[in-house]
């Protein structure tokens, strides 16, 4: 059986191939035990190209990790364990391989023979693959390039791709390495950084770790960075390459020749040098010119570039140590925000360190937090250059159909929120990798005209129809994205009584303690109801009682038993457990377990809430129009009633009501738009006799008028995406006007049914997409300081933003750092440090992957800007 080989090369050609030199190799593995020692350094199972081969040199392989002889009978005894040994043709197919070689002294020659045949194979494979690249318009073209050179690279270096590594073979490799430690009996694994106590507790900077160094400007990163190239070069003979956006090659090597020969940086760029430091300078030359550092100081420097220039020194120097300076400076992949693309580049220098096996330290700016706190020292949170929202922010959980205060996220895993992915404009459910607490800063309350809130920091990010932007960049009248509907749970787990039954007693019901339980209407037909749904729910526990008194109908709902100590009326307890019983009417709220329902139950909840303190009414005059909303003096019952309607996808807005000499404000959830007024009058409907005309007479009123949606696009639309798309296909705004039957208002919104339309007309998938997206665009009408605030914030995978608060709000990006090291000097932040303290520098270790954190000291030498070992002594 011939094992599945690379595709043919043009013509039907068979792949290059040696079944002679294969079959060589296995003979001489059987003929001499010592054979397998000369060629298992190079030569691996899928470099043979017949599967019979590889199965046969798989379980020499076994033999040898065990120290067991190979000859013919313990590779047939191996293959059998293996269940191969029949397939492969048996005892006869061994005995047939070890005779056809007479001795094993060209093994090796042999099996460079193989490996020959198979990277000439591989490269067959990775020109199809290359092929391809160049054949998919999706991907650009320097992305193709990227990829191509990378397939080729991982051909050179031996390192072809595969998709699983057994276990075994992993734990070969790792005890091999644990053996090795163990023998040297050093606690430094990785690249030595040249200071003891960050070694000691590193160990060394590790292959494929992506090391990043910041601190706020000053502090010394390009030096520390340039002291560990300086020492691992020198001291330990690595390879290092830098490179440097902020600095010119001339710079970066005055200063490494000013640390390595301890002379005074002025002295040094000025000429002023004493008798006795031209010396020192003479051998800190010859130091490092013999140190292999190579520097790069191209400005602008792309991730690909980047990627590229390592490949080659990789394959030509061994390379081993990156640094770049630094990570803010480098270009990424063009990104609608910063933060995104910053992230994009961590996450390539992440990807680069594991391909080419070695550490990358990258150094990176910090922002202005650090000094906003008492404790300017920094923190993770400063790294993430993202903003925060306040603790009581409530996150949608799609899977529970419910809100969390995002306060009480934290430390929370295997939950998911909902993102909008910005290419489909579709809301889906995404995990949070992360949920944690960013301390205590000043925050913004931003307000939308739908009566949405949200009390973030000044930086964080907010979706506009021109991309995400800090909260510090939005002004009165910017759109920015909410979500037209929230899917839910689809199990119920509240019968259909129960939900009416509690949408009556929350709107007109009283249920305060020490009062009787029962529930007021003027509609004699409610009033029957709701005793019907009580007897329901409750069955003969209960004993409902009708009373008029006056024009109003009073439901008593009494115990049928006697009531004692500890024993309490059922719709009580019922009601206590839904966590509603004794609020006052502006303390109301709906109970979480409504949330949970689906949204058919949602709906019928609604149907009898809105039967209580709700409005359907179709106004009377000149001026006809449709009145629905739901009035309560509890602003946290209106939110509810909001959330809920956008579960069924309704579109509400809330608006607050004074009330002069009458009592406390009115909260108003209106509907607006004739879709959501018809959507709620066919899905949620009406109950109560007045109610029921009056969603008969707009039925009838919007059947013979034509209405205006109050769902649009933004007006930016036009010229961001609808006109360039237009052009591109060759419609003129005339052309467009007749295709329509009107000419369009260029500087208005765009309605929905209009964008889809023009999307049409100029084959634009990002216009259609837009017009079926799952966001509405509200308008913000204020931004206003409101105190400082306990801020929180999430790591969103995939989409990198949430729903929370009912609005689309950026998240906060993960480092992919394996080590994150800030540096703190205390004079930049106290005149008066003690004079022995001026020149100390703590190392934080604020992020460690595989190993402990905490912090550590070093001298810094102001004059020869370099850190230094705190038993060194200035000029050593």
């Amino acid at each position: 059986m011939r094992r599945a080989p690379a595709p043919p090369a043009a013509g039907g050609r068979v792949p290059p191939h040696n079944l002679e030199a294969e079959a060589s190799v296995l003979g001489s593995l059987m003929l001499d035990r010592n054979a397998i020692v000369r060629v298992a350094d190079f030569l691996r199972p899928e470099d043979f190209y017949l599967d019979h081969h590889a199965q046969v040199y798989r379980a020499a392989l076994n033999l040898y990790d065990r120290s067991d002889p190979i000859d013919l009978l313990t590779l047939a005894s191996e293959l059998e364990k293996m269940l191969v040994l029949d397939r492969i043709g048996g005892q006869v197919f061994l005995a047939e391989l070890e005779s056809r070689v007479p001795t094993a002294a060209n093994v090796e020659y042999y099996g460079h023979l193989v490996e020959e045949a198979a990277t000439k194979r591989k490269l067959i494979s990775a020109g199809g693959r290359i092929t391809a690249l160049g054949f998919d318009d999706s991907t650009p073209a320097g992305h193709a390039l990227d990829a191509a050179e990378s397939v080729i690279f991982n051909i050179a270096e031996g390192r072809i791709t595969q998709d699983f590594v057994i276990l075994k073979d992993i734990l070969k490799n790792t005890w091999d390495q644990i053996e090795a430690i163990h023998k040297d009996q050093s606690t430094i694994i990785g690249v030595p950084s040249g200071f003891n106590d960050l070694d000691a507790k590193t160990g060394g900077f590790q292959k494929s770790d992506l090391i990043m160094i910041a601190g706020r400007p000053g502090q010394g990163k390009t030096s520390l960075v340039l002291n560990v190239a300086q020492n691992a070069a020198i001291q330990y003979k690595v390879p290092v390459a830098i490179f440097s956006l902020e600095m010119s090659e001339q710079q970066l090597v005055t200063r490494l020749l000013c640390s390595e020969a301890s002379v005074d940086s002025y002295r040094l760029r000025t000429g002023l040098l004493k008798d006795a430091e031209w010396p020192r300078i003479a051998q800190a030359m010859g130091a490092l010119s013999e140190a292999q550092i190579y520097i790069d100081d191209s400005p602008g420097l792309s991730v690909m570039e980047m990627r590229t220039k390592a490949r080659r020194l990789k394959a030509a120097n061994n390379l081993g140590l990156i640094i770049v300076d630094y990570l803010q400076l480098m270009q990424g992949r063009s990104s609608e925000n910063r933060v995104q693309e910053v992230s994009d580049i961590s996450r390539s220098l992440k990807s680069l360190a594991r391909e080419l096996q070695v550490p990358v330290i990258a150094c990176s700016q910090l922002s202005r937090e650090p000094e906003k706190r008492p404790d300017h020292r920094p923190q993770l949170s400063d790294l993430r250059e993202s903003g925060c929202l306040a603790g009581e922010t409530l996150v949608y959980l799609p899977d529970l159909g419910m809100y969390k205060p995002i306060s009480e996220l934290v430390g929370m895993v295997g939950f998911r929120v909902l993102g909008l992915n910005t290419g489909s404009w579709k809301l889906e459910p995404h995990a949070v990798t992360n949920a944690f607490s960013t301390g205590r800063k000043p925050v913004f309350k931003v307000t939308t005209q739908r009566g949405r809130s949200v009390r973030a920091t000044t930086n964080h990010k907010f979706l506009t129809i021109d991309g995400w932007r800090r909260l510090d960049e939005l002004s009165v009248g910017t759109r920015v994205a909410l979500p037209r509907s929230l899917p839910g749970p689809d199990k119920a787990t509240m019968g259909l009584a129960e939900l009416a039954l509690l949408g009556h007693l929350i709107g007109d019901g009283c249920t305060l303690p020490r009062h009787a339980i029962q529930y007021t209407t003027n509609d004699e037909t409610l009033a029957k109801i709701v005793a019907d749904l009580a007897t329901e729910v409750f069955g003969d526990k209960i004993r409902p009682r009708i009373t008029k008194e006056r024009d109003w109908y009073q439901v008593y709902l009494a115990a049928a038993g006697r009531l004692t100590h500890g024993v309490h009326n059922p719709v009580v307890s019922w009601l206590k457990e839904l966590g509603v019983f004794g609020l006052r009417s502006f303390e109301k709220r709906v109970p979480d377990q409504v949330f949970l329902q689906p949204s058919d139950r949602i709906a019928h909840f609604l149907r009898h809430l809105w039967s209580t303190d709700g409005s359907i009414h179709l106004s009377h005059g000149i001026g006809h129009y449709a009145n629905v909303y739901f009035a309560s003096s509890s602003q946290l019952l209106a939110k509810d009633v909001q959330r809920l309607l956008l579960r069924i996808g309704i579109d509400a807005a809330i608006g607050r009501y004074a009330q002069p000499n009458k009592g406390r404000d009115q909260f108003h959830v209106r509907l607006r738009g004739r879709s959501d007024i018809e959507w709620f009058l066919s899905g949620v409907g009406a109950l109560g006799k007045l109610k029921v005309q009056h969603k008969a007479a707009i039925a009838e009123f919007f059947s013979s008028r034509r209405v205006r949606t109050r769902d649009f696009l933004p007006v930016d639309i036009w010229s961001n995406v609808a006109l360039p798309a237009l052009e591109a296909v060759g419609v003129s705004r005339a052309a467009l006007g007749t295709a329509l039957g009107a000419r369009p208002h260029y500087d208005h919104d765009m309605g929905r049914e209009l964008a889809g339309r023009i999307a049409v007309i100029a084959s634009s998938e990002e216009l259609a997409r837009l017009a079926d997206s799952d966001v509405l665009w509200d308008r913000v009408i204020s931004i206003q300081e409101d105190g400082v605030a306990d801020v929180y914030d999430l790591t969103v995978d995939a989409v990198h933003n949430f729903v929370a608060a009912d609005t689309v709000l950026h998240n906060s990006l993960e480092q992919d750092s394996d080590l994150v090291l800030f540096i703190y000097r205390e004079r930049f932040y106290n005149d008066n440090v003690a004079e022995d303290r001026r020149n100390i520098a703590e190392i934080i270790i604020a992020k460690h992957r595989n190993g402990p954190t905490g912090k550590l000291e070093l001298l810094f030498i102001d004059e020869q800007t370099k850190f230094a070992n705190l038993d060194r002594r200035r000029g050593s």
